[in-house]
């Protein structure tokens, strides 16, 4: 009997380190407020550094309609979300129409790419809301917004993304 309870103990014991577990990786989603705060290989997708055929910082200026305006460039960082070799990037997009976007992006190995796009109906202020806007969304290909990727031609995938239950918002927010 006291076999029984040992066992019956550790495997309780062992269930609240597992949920304990999942919940710190769960926590460890960190808000990034600036492009600088990406991972190198999200901001070369993004065209960080390209100048006008590039992308603004958050608050920086961008041209958000189609006036031929040569002196900025036609996309801005709105705010991220990154844990591990995952990310969800949000962006304003200028031109004919604006539009803001959800960009989710996987690592594999050393390389990102960006795995699926979805409309946003407004700009979002927290990591949260960015999470909450993509979760169940249809969502496609990401071409058109100016994010190098070779699968310009794929199908729309319905498959969600592996969301976190909480952002942390970074240090210092």
């Amino acid at each position: 009997m006291r076999f029984v309870t040992m066992v019956v103990a550790g495997i309780g014991l062992g269930s609240c380190l597992l949920a304990q577990a999942g919940g710190q990786e769960q926590g460890a989603w960190m808000e990034a407020r600036s492009l600088r705060e990406l991972p190198a290989g999200i901001q070369a997708l993004l065209g960080v550094g390209l100048g006008l055929a590039g992308i603004a910082d958050r608050g920086g200026d961008f041209s958000e309609t189609d006036a031929s305006d040569d002196s900025m460039p036609r996309r801005r960082f709105v705010l991220g979300v990154v844990n591990g070799g995952t990310a969800l990037v949000a962006l304003e997009q200028g031109g004919r129409v604006y539009a803001v976007r959800a960009v989710e992006f996987k690592q594999e190995g050393s390389t990102w790419d960006a795995v699926r796009c979805a409309p946003l109906v407004s700009v979002p202020q927290r990591g949260a809301e960015l999470v909450g806007a993509l979760s169940g969304k249809q969502a496609g290909p990401c071409g058109g917004i100016g994010i190098r990727t070779d699968d310009g031609d794929a199908a729309p995938t319905a498959a969600a993304p592996v969301l976190p239950a909480r952002v942390r918002p970074r240090p210092g927010a």
